[in-house]
């Protein structure tokens, strides 16, 4: 008697368990996780992918949705976040945003950064302000990020290939020059 208890105890936690779990919500931390392929472990990217960690909640929401709705280009990002709803993209966004963010070490070229320095104090730092480091809202911290990342998202921007997030960084961005974009870049990387 004891043995058949036993048995049915064991098939009912096997053909129950599953099912509990299935049903329980994705916490933020695992919603994360299904980025960590391009984004790294807890928003922390290689080369050349976006850092996300330590992101504006508000600007991280944002792009997700914009991306889903492909109001913002994409080649990837447009069919992963359509995977995702609403209550989840905000999971995700809590979850990066509540990360620190770390500058990562990488290469840059001085007179390049010193010449975005300038150009940068002219014309960027009232939304990207503290050189780039502010963040807050719809603004990313620009600082710090992946230059070879700055460096082909300003040249969308400047292209007009990606839609500016405001008119005011349009007016911005037509005034630069290509060679500008890749001084700030080189800026940007030098900032910690």
């Amino acid at each position: 008697m004891k043995l058949h208890q036993s048995v049915v105890l064991a098939v009912l936690v096997i053909v129950l368990f599953p099912l509990t779990a299935a049903s329980q919500q994705p916490t933020h931390s695992m919603l994360g996780n299904t980025c960590a392929g391009c984004h790294g472990t807890r928003g922390q990217s290689a080369d050349p992918m976006p850092i996300i960690a330590g992101q504006p909640e508000e600007y991280l929401t944002r792009t997700m949705k914009s991306y889903r709705s492909g109001q913002r280009p994409s080649t990837i990002m447009g069919r992963l976040a359509r995977g995702y709803s609403d209550d989840e993209i905000d999971a995700m966004a809590s979850f990066f945003a509540s990360q620190n963010w770390m500058s990562p070490k990488q290469e840059f070229d001085a007179a390049l950064a010193a010449v975005g320095r300038k150009i940068h104090y002219e014309q960027c730092e009232t939304c990207h302000a503290n050189g780039g480091r502010h963040a807050s809202g719809g603004t990313p911290r620009i600082a710090g990020q992946w230059r070879k990342y700055l460096e082909v998202i300003m040249q969308e921007y400047w292209r007009v290939d990606r839609k500016m997030p405001h008119l005011f960084m349009s007016v911005i961005m037509s005034r630069l020059h290509s060679n500008d974009l890749k001084a700030l870049a080189h800026f940007y990387a030098s900032q910690r």
